[in-house]
């Protein structure tokens, strides 16, 4: 009987994320609606395997002068939210907290691999780049299994 090999090991220091929208993005903005309409995000590398993150779906949010108060104005993307003083995750947070936001539709993270959507759905982008990576790691580590 042939002896186990141990799993390999994923070295962190070897993951590449390229963006695709020609700057990184601000640490503040990680929720989704601040991507949404930009399609391909990021691609998450390692040792030969990737994945793509995508933002994916429409937004669309009622912004409210009150609580259940009326519509001052409708947000569909990123510019709309960040002129209406929405820049921030925390903004975005306090709005929701405080129900000046009446969501209708919202955008969200997802991977696809050559083309395949892969349904690993994420709302914030730090979360869907961590999901990227464990995805080519274990993608990686299966390869390497199946091969020794």
């Amino acid at each position: 009987m042939k002896p186990l090999k141990p799993k390999p090991v994923v070295n962190p220091e070897l993951f590449s994320v390229e963006y695709h929208f020609g700057f990184d993005p601000h640490p503040a903005q990680q929720d989704a609606i601040f991507y949404t309409g930009m399609n391909c995000i990021a691609t998450v590398k390692y040792e030969g395997f990737s994945v793509d993150v995508y933002c994916d779906g429409e937004t669309r949010a009622n912004l409210l002068d009150a609580p259940q108060g009326q519509v001052v104005s409708t947000l569909y993307s990123p510019s709309d939210f960040i002129d209406a003083g929405l820049d921030t995750d925390d903004a975005l947070r306090l709005a929701n907290e405080q129900e000046l936001l009446d969501w209708i539709n919202n955008s969200w993270f997802d991977l696809y691999c050559e083309g395949e959507h892969l349904d690993c759905v994420s709302h914030e982008l730090d979360e869907a780049i961590t999901f990227a990576k464990t995805y080519v790691g274990d993608e990686w580590v299966n390869a390497e299994m199946f091969m020794s």
